[in-house]
């Protein structure tokens, strides 16, 4: 009689450390402690944008103690381990502005099953010029062609209909609603799952090509 040795596929390429990322128009770069004013600035403090997000509006001091664990976040090595880009807009020929319009993630969810969900957050400045496809779709080649991942999910806020389009648009399909999942600002809210598999991405990659 012979055995047989099962070994998982896993995320292949764990470690991973952070490093910038860039698009035709943007960077990814991981966050500073300068970022504090500019993230500020830019969204934290904006009800309109933190409203479908699972933390309330700061004031100055609480959002230096944000940043100051999101920027902790600069590798992957275990499940629970997390990347956080600040996504900066590149100057154009005509301007020297680098400003930072947004930030997304990377969490490695389970590395044994090969599952990493995906976040964004933009400022409403920047929506309707393809910068969150444009930041998402950078990070999706990271997390399928780089880690291995065979699945890549999104969890929103069910009634965040601009995210749920940009799922769309990145080709992820809804697989749940999870109604009353969490409790924000003293009212339940719908969770909805997107998710992506390794197979359909590069299905997509392969028609954009």
């Amino acid at each position: 009689m012979t055995s047989e040795t099962t070994t998982d596929a896993g995320l292949l390429a764990l470690p991973f450390e952070t490093r910038e990322i860039s698009t035709e128009r943007l960077r990814l770069r991981p966050l500073t402690k300068s970022d504090l004013e500019s993230r500020s600035a830019n969204y934290q403090k904006r009800t309109d944008v933190v409203r479908y997000l699972r933390w309330e509006v700061h004031d100055h001091d609480e959002p230096a103690k944000n940043l100051e664990k999101r920027i902790a976040l600069d590798r992957l090595a275990h499940d629970g381990d997390g990347l956080i880009f600040a996504v900066e807009l590149c100057a154009t020929d005509d301007s020297d502005d680098h400003r930072v319009i947004g930030d997304v993630s990377l969490f490695v969810k389970s590395a044994k099953d090969a599952q990493i969900e995906i976040g964004w957050v933009f400022h409403p400045a920047v929506h309707g010029r393809g910068f969150a496809t444009e930041a998402a779709t950078a990070l999706l080649k990271v997390a399928f062609d780089e880690l291995g991942a065979h699945r890549v999910y999104a969890e929103l806020d069910a009634a965040n209909e601009a995210s749920a389009r940009l799922c769309e648009i990145l080709g992820m399909s809804r697989e749940a609603l999870l109604r009353d999942r969490d409790h924000v600002d003293g009212e339940w809210r719908d969770v909805a799952i997107f998710g992506l598999l390794d197979r359909e991405f590069a299905a997509t990659q392969a028609v954009s090509a």
